[in-house]
């Protein structure tokens, strides 16, 4: 039987991070931010994700930074990071087909876990607020990993963990489906606003929840 990883925000909760002037400014304050702690511009140039600009800072750091001045750059980072995450976490909403979809499959006996690139600080105040610990195996945060998604570390230790090789991973952008098919598993995409034509592969696209449970025991029956 298939193990079902997901991703948190943007798939099970809906944060300010969806809103495009947010998800701009963050990747520009990321930037700015690398730049500030050392980082070459030319490690971090063009529009990227934050999570492949702090990828390859972190190459960066390990090939040039002292061990002492790395757990200073991780600090700082931190420190960024922590403003915004937790702010996300204030402002945010569970989707509606949440509980239902994650009830549904844990009903079936599914093994599921949680891949985010988000911090242990703000997981453990999602599941504060949405009751969504019980439903995990094995939680993932960016903390248990030196690179994000779309790299495929994370995905690799949740099965490792779970001692499974056979997955889905449910996300709702690309870096989910990168890390899935580099993982050698299958991606599902949440795409909720249907109207808009997705540019990248994923094995699956959904415009819900239920839509991807569904999927997963098309698969195993």
């Amino acid at each position: 039987m298939f193990v079902v990883l997901f991703d948190l925000e943007g798939t099970l909760v809906q944060t300010e991070w969806e809103a495009p002037n947010h998800v701009l400014l963050f990747r520009r304050e990321t930037r700015k931010k690398l730049l500030e702690l050392g980082i070459p511009s030319s490690v971090v140039k063009g529009d990227e994700r934050s999570t492949v600009m702090r990828n390859k800072a972190l190459d960066y750091v390990k090939k040039n930074y002292t061990k002492e001045k790395i757990k200073q750059f991780q600090r700082e980072l931190e420190k960024f990071l922590d403003y915004y995450e937790l702010s996300a976490v204030k402002s945010s909403k569970l989707f509606p087909e949440t509980l239902p979809t994650l009830e549904r499959l844990k009903a079936l006996r599914y093994r599921m876990g949680l891949v985010t690139n988000t911090s242990k600080k703000a997981v453990v105040q999602y599941f504060s607020m949405y009751g969504l610990r019980d439903y995990f195996d094995v939680v993932v945060t960016r903390e248990a990993t030196a690179k994000l998604k779309p790299d495929p570390e994370g995905v690799l230790l949740a099965l490792k963990k779970l001692r499974e090789k056979c997955f889905f991973l449910v996300g709702d952008l690309e870096h989910d489906a990168i890390a899935a098919e580099k993982a050698g598993g299958l991606s599902i995409i949440v795409n909720r606003n249907s109207s808009g034509a997705q540019r990248f592969h994923a094995d699956f696209f959904v415009n819900s929840l239920s839509e991807a449970a569904s999927i997963v025991c098309s698969r195993n029956r």
